[in-house]
């Protein structure tokens, strides 16, 4: 592919803000399992929630679809980032 860009988690992996909180949501509520779709469940989620500051549990699910987890069956998943929406909106709140 010449001229495109890739971009991985390794580049993201460690930064201040949503990515930093959704891998800690991910670690807190078991949605890490193998580790294989880990990646790119975190960026989609950070893509998500970049767009949409407080999607609901319908359109997180709507919007990580096109990523395959065999092992999670996606309830953790969608418990992360949904524990990363409430958690800005309490900052938010005191702030």
């Amino acid at each position: 592919m010449h001229g495109a860009q890739r971009e991985t988690i390794e580049a993201r992996v460690g930064c201040a803000g949503s990515i930093a909180d959704l891998q800690e949501a991910f670690a807190k509520r078991n949605a890490l399992q193998c580790g294989f779709c880990t990646p790119a469940m975190l960026l989609t989620a950070q893509d998500l929630l970049t767009q949409n500051g407080a999607p609901s549990r319908e359109q997180i699910r709507e919007h990580i679809s096109g990523n395959y987890c065999r092992c999670t069956g996606y309830q953790a998943i969608v418990d992360a980032v949904e524990a990363v929406v409430a958690q800005s909106r309490a900052k938010g709140k005191s702030q």
